[in-house]
């Protein structure tokens, strides 16, 4: 019997690159992926999950999807009453009293800092009122990673959604992030070492359930500096690293952005990851994947780096011309053939398809 999309993805990573090469794009924008079916003469549904598992059948790939893991430990409530036509307020019922977030509809979350909760320093003991009581919501967060082993089955690997530690689990701004640990190590480190605790309470469930990769993200030097990284990011993830392995379990380490240095001082190495991606390229990131890959230990697998504007700008040779040199400078390392992060809305459905056919094409040979 032919092993199953999830079974080759785990084997790969395992066997640190000794099995049957894996493809596997970063979370397809759905709409390209309806998109590529229709192209290639499929049917196409409404339910992305399902378009995708479709859609890696027909091209020999193996899909990965990724849950919610912020939204766990901060179930924010829409409170309609409260809201009007310019703002969104949400609400988390907490024992302490309510918290309040208010988010522009026309700007959205990222839109500008004014939508994030943690504003002041005095916030962060909401964040960690937050964290210390989500053992009540263990039946509901069991429940979702349940449903969604038993909506992929075994026809591709889940990776749970990372924590954003140093981002406060996405409650504070990117400003805010640096401001707050300039004014206050101590109140800052408080709030991470809170969402890090709430953070393996999710993971010890999503273990349970059949989630198949701990996972974290950071910034890259686009936004942080080698010192600061070293201090604020890296202490949690080599511990989500090492509480992942104690239970039997492959860690996941995500980073779009300019990692180059990172790659080639040993930071990377020491993260304990069984697999990093995106290793991105120009102009998001900074990485000749050939030459980085040769920094990066032999035993950790690497995913990625197709770009993504030449996906979504470029021509089909030209998209089957980057993939073949990917394929080609990957030869002899554990990689698995990806993009260098989430595949853009409005990217050519050709595009997509001839990314996948290629690297499948070109790994076989």
């Amino acid at each position: 019997m032919k092993d199953s999309s999830r079974e080759r993805f785990l084997a790969y990573v395992r066997a640190r690159g000794r099995t049957r090469p894996v493809v596997s794009p970063f979370l397809p924008d759905p709409g390209v992926v309806k998109a590529s079916l229709v192209w290639s003469g499929l049917p196409a549904t409404d339910d992305p999950v399902q378009d995708e598992i479709r859609l890696a059948r027909a091209l020999d790939y193996e899909p990965m999807f990724m849950t919610d893991c912020t939204g766990l430990i901060f179930p924010w409530r829409v409170d309609e009453d409260a809201s009007d036509e310019e703002v969104e307020v949400s609400v988390i019922e907490l024992r302490r009293g309510t918290w309040v977030r208010r988010v522009s509809r026309q700007r959205g979350l990222r839109g500008d800092s004014a939508g994030f909760p943690v504003k002041t320093l005095a916030d962060h003991q909401m964040v960690i009122t937050v964290c210390e009581e989500i053992g009540s919501r263990a039946d509901e967060i069991r429940a979702y990673f349940r449903e969604w082993r038993q909506r992929i089955g075994e026809d591709g690997v889940i990776v749970i959604g990372h924590p954003h530690l140093s981002w406060l689990g996405d409650q504070i701004s990117p400003e805010n992030i640096f401001l707050h640990w300039r004014d206050s190590q101590e109140t800052f480190r408080r709030s991470m070492d809170a969402i890090f605790q709430a953070s393996l309470f999710v993971m010890e469930i999503a273990m349970a359930e059949g989630i198949d990769f701990m996972s974290e993200s950071s910034y890259g030097l686009e936004m942080t500096s080698p010192a600061l990284f070293e201090a604020m990011d890296m202490p949690y993830i080599q511990a989500f690293a090492d509480w992942t392995h104690r239970r039997g379990g492959l860690f996941w380490y995500h980073n779009c952005g300019q990692t180059r240095k990172l790659i080639m001082d040993n930071t990377f190495n020491r993260m304990g990851a069984d697999l990093i991606e995106t290793i991105a390229p120009p102009p998001d990131g900074d990485n000749d994947l050939g030459e980085s890959r040769r920094f990066i230990a032999p035993h950790i697998c690497t995913k990625g780096n197709l770009n993504l504007g030449l996906l979504h700008d470029g021509n089909p040779e030209q998209v089957a011309e980057a993939t073949r040199r990917m394929v080609a400078a990957m030869q002899g390392y554990a990689h698995i053939f990806s993009t260098a992060d989430a595949v853009l809305p409005g990217t050519p459905p050709e595009n997509l398809v001839v990314f996948l056919q290629t690297a499948r094409q070109a790994t076989e040979h």
